[in-house]
């Protein structure tokens, strides 16, 4: 018998459903009551949206479940449906009563009292390049991996060069490295493969550093993960050519524009992009590179998390930032406000911290400056999240409105924080009747 004191919430979605998901079985449940499951193979899915179809249902919401809604998502809206994709802390069941069948009907009244938001999902096109974009960190990752024990392998030899090179899988040490496995020992000669810079610069050191002790072992071990550190540079280079495809395909339809500032420098894992600038430039509709911070690289990996068209579901900056995870939480109950600590951002905030992370010591930069300001007062962490709300701000007002970033700089900057100084002293001298100068120094 149904409780008559249940509370009973206004419908919004009408011919909605609710979908548990999980790695063997998913449970669809209709109208909140009758619960169906079905497989997890591509004719199931085709089942179930049939299933739903017959129903009656137009629109369908569902938790996010590590990689399994994705296949799901794309094949439910092939056939017609609207599909709700909702953070699974937003429809949490009571502790000890949780399971897939009452999940999938929680859900289900949920959306259609609308009560859940739905989660942004770029169109498939950005969502591959996600994939792709992020299968590329973790090959560097692994790769970097086999960077450390060639670094562990000469070690062990006492050959320093780590200590007096920035990289030893840059040019001239991997060129040395390679040298010294064809079996070279002559330390000139060995010098003679570095950058002109380096032989300028630290020749003495290089040579001292060349000294060890050489052991076959230890040179085996060299060898073969240097041959996996190039495996994995190779596979770099395969990724890279799959995503200038897409990003090809991106432009297909787009009228052309004319590009005319150049690239910025890319110091670290540089994609093998042909005309990559120009790429993203008409991508966009607009030079991004101009924000403080964005190089190309940077602006890949936001194109794969963001998509084009964010102001389609985040018609305001502060929904884009607080979706990113930037903007400060509060938790206000009658006159007590508690600011909420521990808050983490999504992927798309990490990359505006990580960019804010670089401008900390930036002299020319105006967000720079504002980056230090706030760290003499707080704390590293509020001063660059501080930042990178205004590197994502930034973001989304060049992304929407179609206008490149116009750098300001530290003097700019400073000198508006004199006017606001003074404007502030202008309002104390008027609020306790003191005379202020005009040499702006109250009397």
């Amino acid at each position: 018998m149904e409780n008559e004191n249940a509370t009973v919430f206004e419908t919004k979605n009408f011919n909605s459903a609710g979908i548990d998901i999980g790695a063997e079985k998913i449970f669809v449940s209709p109208d909140g009551k009758e619960v169906v499951n079905f497989g997890t193979y591509t004719a199931d899915y085709y089942k179930c949206a049939e299933y739903l179809q017959e129903k009656g249902c137009t629109s369908v919401a569902m938790e996010a479940t590590g990689v399994y809604w994705i296949a799901l998502y794309s094949m439910l809206e092939s056939c017609g449906l609207k599909v709700c994709l909702v953070n699974p802390k937003e429809t949490k069941q009571i502790k000890g009563r949780k399971t897939d069948v009452m999940d999938c009907q929680h859900i289900q009244k949920l959306y259609a009292a609308g009560l859940l938001r739905e989660s942004y999902v770029p169109k498939t096109q950005y969502m591959e390049i996600r994939q792709l974009v992020r299968a590329r960190q973790s090959v560097i990752e692994m790769g970097s991996s086999y960077i450390l024990r060639m670094q562990k392998n000469l070690e062990l030899m006492n050959i320093k060069l780590k200590q007096v090179i920035s990289q030893i899988h840059g040019v001239s040490g991997i060129k040395m490295i390679k040298a010294i496995l064809k079996g070279e020992r002559n330390k000139e000669y060995l010098l003679s493969l570095c950058d002109s810079r380096i032989k300028d610069n630290k020749s003495e050191e290089i040579l001292k550093a060349l000294e060890g002790n050489y052991n076959e072992t230890y040179l085996f071990l060299l060898q073969e993960n240097l041959k996996m550190w190039e495996l994995h540079e190779e596979e770099i280079c395969v990724i890279d050519e799959k995503i200038e495809e897409l990003l090809k395909g991106l432009i297909k339809d787009k009228n052309p524009i004319e590009v005319t500032g150049k690239p910025k420098r890319i110091r670290h894992h540089k994609p093998e992009i042909k005309d990559f600038h120009n790429l993203m430039v008409q991508i966009y509709g607009v030079d991004m590179s101009s924000v403080s911070g964005f190089s190309d690289y940077t602006l890949l990996r936001l194109i794969g998390e963001t998509g084009i068209n964010i102001k389609e579901h985040f018609p305001t900056e502060k929904q884009f930032v607080s979706w990113s995870g930037l903007s400060p939480r509060h938790h206000q109950s009658g006159r007590m406000r508690k600011q909420v600590k521990g808050v983490s951002c999504n992927q798309t905030g990490q990359i505006f911290k990580e960019i804010a992370q670089g401008l900390i010591n930036s002299k020319n930069i105006a967000i720079g400056a504002f980056i230090r300001r706030i760290k003499m007062k707080r704390d590293s962490g509020i001063a660059i999240k501080a930042g990178a709300r205004k590197l994502a701000s930034a973001y989304y007002n060049c992304l929407t409105k179609g206008i490149a970033y116009v750098e300001q700089g530290n003097e700019k900057y400073k000198e508006q924080l004199r006017q606001r100084e003074i404007k502030t002293m202008k309002r104390l001298a008027l609020k306790y009747n003191v005379e202020f100068a005009t040499n702006n120094v109250i009397t």
